[in-house]
């Protein structure tokens, strides 16, 4: 009923103002070779994996849809030469992406966005072991970050996978701002529809011609009107991969 209602207002005039930063991305060539370099260096002046004790912290990346066929298959087809991933968490999609690109000998990196504060279901039940726990809340602070960190070193992928510590918007400025575009964008941040609205307006901004963006939990109704009405929008047709929702850019 809820998803029917937000329908109907969109339809009758209501609706979420797209808010695009100023700067404009660089695409084509010179945005691919701009990514192609060292995209760690442009981000952290000092390696984030540098000096850090990841043996301290077991391996643990419980999450949600990681280890996807999706991937594989997107991957593979799409060769790219950067992702952007925006929503991490404990980085089990990230560390089947970075499988998938080390099996198949491309040379990508894999920029992973997140506030690693937790999305909003993580916050309303402090009995569920799986979110609320996972904070692993320190003085009030949730310190998940640092298993995402030991779970890239466990996994041997510092040197593909690049962690930025940023809220999905100002992450999306500041590859628009750095003249760098993505070959694939994965959305997986937040469930709530203005958010993942909000989400696919910026990153659709740095996904390169003939890119793709695409993402999880489709079931939302939250993430499904978003798709939906973005798609509608750019004229563009919602695919499919397994469990992922796909939408691609044409080519220049």
């Amino acid at each position: 009923m809820k998803s029917i209602l937000k329908t109907l207002l969109y339809k009758v005039g209501y609706s979420i103002k797209k808010i695009r930063p100023a700067a404009r991305p660089v695409s084509g060539a010179a945005g691919r070779n701009k990514a192609a370099a060292d995209v760690m260096a442009l981000l952290h002046a000092t390696n984030p994996y540098e000096g850090f004790d990841y043996a301290a912290l077991p391996f643990d990346a419980h999450g949600w849809g990681g280890d996807s066929p999706a991937f594989r298959e997107l991957i593979a087809a799409q060769k790219p030469g950067l992702i952007i991933e925006v929503g991490t968490w404990k980085g089990a999609s990230a560390l089947t992406m970075a499988s998938v690109v080390k099996e198949l000998g491309l040379p990508a990196k894999i920029v992973c966005i997140d506030t690693w504060l937790g999305a909003l279901e993580f916050w309303t039940d402090h009995s569920d072991p799986q979110r609320y726990g996972s904070l692993r809340l320190k003085h009030g602070y949730p310190t998940v970050y640092y298993q995402f960190l030991a779970n890239v070193c466990h996994h041997g992928q510092q040197d593909r996978i690049i962690p930025f510590p940023q809220t999905a918007a100002t992450g999306a400025l500041w590859f628009r701002r750095s003249g760098i575009t993505a070959d694939m964008v994965y959305v997986d941040a937040s469930h709530e529809e203005e958010d993942v609205y909000q989400d696919l307006c910026n990153y659709w901004e740095v996904t390169a011609p003939g890119g793709m963006m695409f993402g999880d939990d489709y079931s939302w109704d939250g993430v499904r009107l978003a798709v939906q009405r973005f798609a509608a929008e750019e004229r563009l047709k919602v695919e499919f991969s397994a469990d992922k929702w796909v939408l691609r850019k044409a080519a220049a």
